[in-house]
């Protein structure tokens, strides 16, 4: 019987982690990036930790000056984490902001790491994802100073990366002062959803509440040297990736590249409150804004602020709002940028001082134009052209990674012809799947899903066949998704034996038309496959063959330590179904696919390194197909199902 020890929260993966099959394949990285010196070590103490549980210990016992370095893995946080400690820094312990996660897929709150009541904190050198509200938080109301967020990525945080929350009228003492964001990289895979955060709903921001970098009441704060990819909203009406609003003084932005988001830069919106300006003092320069359509830089209720020497492009504009000028602006002066699109739009009765602004029409001017004196500076012509092709070639990989997550679910057409001879005749339970294996399979994390979700809404790719089963949804044709226990042909801890004796039962009682089985990560406990193993399995897929029942057999996934026999199991399972012409779900192939190299361990195999790990095991989206290890089950399984039904089931 496997072991499952204790519930507790523990380290996610160890090894330097690799991306794939995710809205970006890894990180997004091109040598045009600004690029971040290495964070210079404390006076104080270091706390170095390995695990969730050492990392909310040591930031319970930091002193003033002290380090937690966090060593390289994937952390599962499983709630807020909040630093209230002056001059504490948290950060990677190699210095890699690729290799330390800290993951909030599994959180119970919405916010994931905040600060509070502090000062002098720095974040450095990590990765966070999977927000559903605020990455980073400064807690304004209870006083946060002279926060660094330095060379991090923040990545699928569904509201604001990093927030500071607007303050009373009456407590402007509170400001947060002398911040800096500096060579961060904010990108999501995909436009926000309403599944992403349920308290954006079509009554409220009709999925496009979503931004980078939200601050309020800022005194000093610089923003710079920052990319920002793909920040949209449901409807591509987003707000603002550096939004500063209520009273924002003296901040400066520079050096940032914002790449296909829906709004570049704001200072300001339409509405006010107890503040007569939102922006006082700013200066916006030297970004590169590109593909924002929603607006590429806004100034709206600004006093004294500077927007200069920016390059803005969006040659096919339909809004041509690239600079948008909007209410009162006293003071603004907008000079020495250069806009590939519609000219500035002034829609102001202030008066804005305006020169040595340059406009052209289209990228192949932008090409020809060697050098002006107008637009950013801090990339060449070249790294211009290359930054702005970032979104388009990413988007030819992201289509080409859609098909492969299609790929699991192709047969052979061997496969298909001798399906369609053993399902004629069959005078069993339409559409009833049965479910045959051990732990894995008796888990109501695999297969349920499919009784109530619509995996259908995943299929990003048209591949020929329908979606779904013909005049119904696939919760409303496959029966016996919730089918759990031995009397159905799957429990804990059962070896290929076991099912061989129990099968005969859970045929008679429920004649299924399809059995999906998975058998043998118990078998292989000792370090080796048993010799009677090919046998048994044999005599498993020969009982559902002889009662006109169509069997998808899947391979086992990836055990920690078992490699070997983990590879023995898998190969008579690939041979077995060839020899016998019957489908295959090769999960084991998806998950080193997803994550080689044993990056699966901790990632799509939970901390006992045994059991596919849970989280939305409905969800089927790139990401969480790299995640979630009963989801990519779930969805290989569905695939193969589907063929199954358009090319077998449906066609008798």
């Amino acid at each position: 019987m496997i072991y499952s020890p204790p519930l507790r929260t523990v380290l996610l993966g160890c090894l330097p982690l690799l991306w794939a099959a995710m809205g970006w394949a890894a990180p997004p990285a091109a040598d045009w990036f600004p690029q971040a010196k290495p964070w210079s070590q404390g006076d104080g103490e270091s706390h170095h930790v390995a695990t969730v549980e050492e990392l909310f210990t040591a930031v319970g016992k930091v002193r003033p000056g002290d380090s937690i370095l966090v060593a390289d893995g994937h952390y599962r946080l499983p709630r807020y984490f909040e630093i209230t400690t002056d001059n504490v820094t948290l950060r990677s312990a190699s210095g890699n902001r690729d290799r330390v996660i800290l993951d909030g897929a599994g959180s119970r709150h919405g916010e994931l790491l905040g600060i509070t009541g502090c000062q002098g904190v720095t974040i450095a050198d990590l990765t966070i994802q999977n927000v559903k509200y605020n990455g980073i938080k400064l807690n304004s109301d209870r006083g946060v100073q002279r926060v660094t967020v330095h060379n991090c990525v923040l990545h699928n945080i569904w509201q604001r990366g990093v927030k500071a929350p607007g303050l009373r009228e009456n407590a402007k003492q509170l400001s947060p002062r002398d911040c800096r964001v500096q060579f961060c990289l904010f990108y999501n895979d995909r436009p926000k959803q309403f599944s992403d955060d349920e308290t954006d709903t079509p009554q409220t921001f009709n999925g496009n509440y979503i931004g980078g970098i939200d601050v309020k009441n800022t005194t000093n704060w610089t923003i710079s040297d920052n990319v920002f990819i793909g920040i949209q909203g449901r409807t591509r009406e987003g707000r603002g990736c550096i939004y500063i609003s209520e009273d924002g003084r003296n901040c400066v932005i520079e050096r940032n590249v914002f790449l296909n988001c829906d709004i570049g830069i704001a200072l300001g919106n339409p509405s006010l409150e107890y503040s007569a300006r939102h922006a006082v003092d700013c200066v916006v320069q030297n970004n590169l804004v590109s593909d924002c359509p929603e607006t590429g830089i806004l100034a709206c209720y600004s006093k004294d602020c500077q927007i200069r020497n920016n390059t803005v492009f969006n040659p096919d504009s339909s809004l041509g709002r690239l600079i948008w000028v909007q209410n009162v602006n006293d003071g603004l002066q907008v000079e020495n940028n250069l806009l590939v699109g519609p000219p500035l739009r002034v829609t102001s009765d202030s008066r804005i001082k305006q020169q040595r602004n340059i406009v052209l029409a289209s990228q192949a001017e932008l090409q020809k134009l060697s050098a002006t004196a107008a637009g950013q500076t801090a990339l060449t012509s070249a790294k211009v052209r290359d930054a702005i092709a970032l979104p388009a070639q990413h988007a030819a990989k992201q289509a080409a990674r859609q098909a492969a997550m299609m790929k699991p679910g192709v047969q052979r057409p061997e496969v298909i012809a001798a399906m369609r001879k053993v399902h004629q005749g069959f005078e069993g339970q339409t559409g009833y799947v049965a479910q045959f294996g051990d732990s894995i399979t008796y888990s109501m994390a695999f297969w349920t899903p499919i009784g109530w979700d619509s995996p259908d809404q995943y299929l990003a790719v048209d591949d020929g066949w329908p979606k779904t089963p013909k005049n119904a949804r696939w919760r409303d044709y496959v029966k016996g998704t919730r089918d759990k226990g031995p009397e159905h042909g799957n429990y804990s801890g059962w070896k290929v034996g076991q099912l061989n004796r129990a099968i005969d039962g859970a045929l008679a009682k429920h004649n299924p038309e399809v059995a999906i089985i998975m058998i043998g990560t118990n078998d292989i406990s000792g370090g080796k496959l048993p010799a009677s193993y090919p046998q048994q399995l044999r005599d498993v897929v020969q009982k559902c063959l002889d009662q006109r029942c169509v069997p998808i057999l899947n391979t086992i996934p990836p055990r920690r330590g078992h490699e070997d026999a983990v590879a023995a199991a898998n190969q008579t399972i690939r041979d077995l179904a060839k020899q016998m012409s019957v489908p295959l779900a090769d999960f084991h192939a998806e998950c080193v696919r997803l994550r080689p190299e044993q990056t699966w361990d901790g990632t799509l195999i939970s901390g006992d390194g045994v059991h596919p790990s849970g989280g939305k095991s409905n969800v089927y989206t790139p990401d969480n197909l790299s995640q979630c290890g009963y989801a990519l089950r779930n969805w290989v399984n569905f695939l193969v199902l589907r063929q199954i039904y358009t090319q077998v089931l449906e066609q008798d």
